[in-house]
């Protein structure tokens, strides 16, 4: 992908056309402009169908452990996919400002859904860990950066980055009382 390549600002929308094998009046024809390559690409990063039926399960799964073993399932599955377009749009939002309104609507998306997971998790919050203490373990914790240090500059395996986000979430944020339903 080019953006990720040279960078959002190097890229063109004749390089885009030449990658494609289209004209670039088909690219103005069906994205209208750079942005608007862009707010495609962050389309495909939010909607992800996998990701979003762990999510659904997430919320649903009364066994707190569980819980947490689908969100991190579900985190990991959305990184995989897209989290170099994540970096490619904080990239953007840097220099293009019409980019930035799309990140920063994209972030409170993925926000307001942890704090709905922190919300399902009150009863089973350990000691002293408030929700707003909970929810910011889980956004900090399930960072697209983070993940791509794991996985890219340390060379663990998604399996391997799964496994410890489940762990680690499990030991900040819930009790240690054992789940009859584990």
């Amino acid at each position: 992908m080019l953006f990720a390549r040279d960078g959002y600002g190097a890229t063109t929308l004749r390089g885009i056309a030449d990658e494609a094998g289209v004209s670039v009046q088909t690219v103005y024809a069906v994205y209208r402009s750079k942005p608007g390559v862009l707010e495609a690409l962050r389309e495909l990063a939010v909607n992800q169908p996998e990701a979003d039926a762990l999510i659904r399960q997430a919320m649903q799964e009364p066994a707190p452990k569980r819980r947490m073993a689908l969100f991190a399932h579900s985190i990991r599955e959305r990184w995989e996919r897209a989290g170099d377009i994540v970096a490619i749009h904080r990239d953007a939002a840097t220099t293009d400002r019409s980019v930035k309104a799309g990140v920063d609507d994209a972030e409170q998306h993925r926000r307001r859904g942890i704090a709905a997971l922190a919300q399902s998790l009150s009863a089973d919050l350990r000691s002293g860990l408030g929700l707003t203490e909970a929810a910011a373990i889980l956004d900090t914790m399930t960072l697209p950066a983070l993940y791509f240090e794991m996985t890219e500059v340390h060379g663990w395996s998604p399996d391997a980055y799964q496994t410890w986000l489940t762990a680690l979430l499990v030991r900040e944020i819930l009790a240690t009382a054992p789940d009859a339903a584990d």
